[in-house]
């Protein structure tokens, strides 16, 4: 609901305008399921501007840097141990991220 509330705030106040997609970059620790969040924004977004609009969603990998050797690495699952060294002091570069990165509109197609 964030998301459908984040675009509503971002679409031009002085004209109608209709949502044609939604792109959003979502960290691997964030456990969003692709599949479900876009069903989930079909059903929310009923009746509002963003109905039918493609959502395109980038996963930003889980990539830290270990403390210990500086070796900065993705990991493929949470388990938070430096494949270089073996260490568990690391640092999280990313993988958190939840954000809107683009809106499309076509302007005067709102309802």
């Amino acid at each position: 609901m964030e998301v459908l509330k984040i675009v509503q705030e971002h679409l031009p106040k002085d004209q109608p305008a209709k949502v044609t997609k939604i792109s959003l970059k979502v960290g691997k620790l964030t456990a969003i399921v692709p599949d479900s969040f876009k069903f989930c924004m079909e059903i929310i977004s009923k009746d509002t501007p963003a109905e039918d609009a493609q959502i395109l969603i980038e996963e930003v990998p889980l990539t830290v840097e270990c403390q210990d050797c500086k070796t900065v690495s993705d990991l493929e699952e949470p388990v938070f141990i430096c494949p270089n060294c073996g260490g568990n002091n690391l640092a999280l570069i990313s993988g958190r991220e939840l954000f809107v990165e683009s809106i499309e509109v076509e302007e005067g197609k709102g309802d």
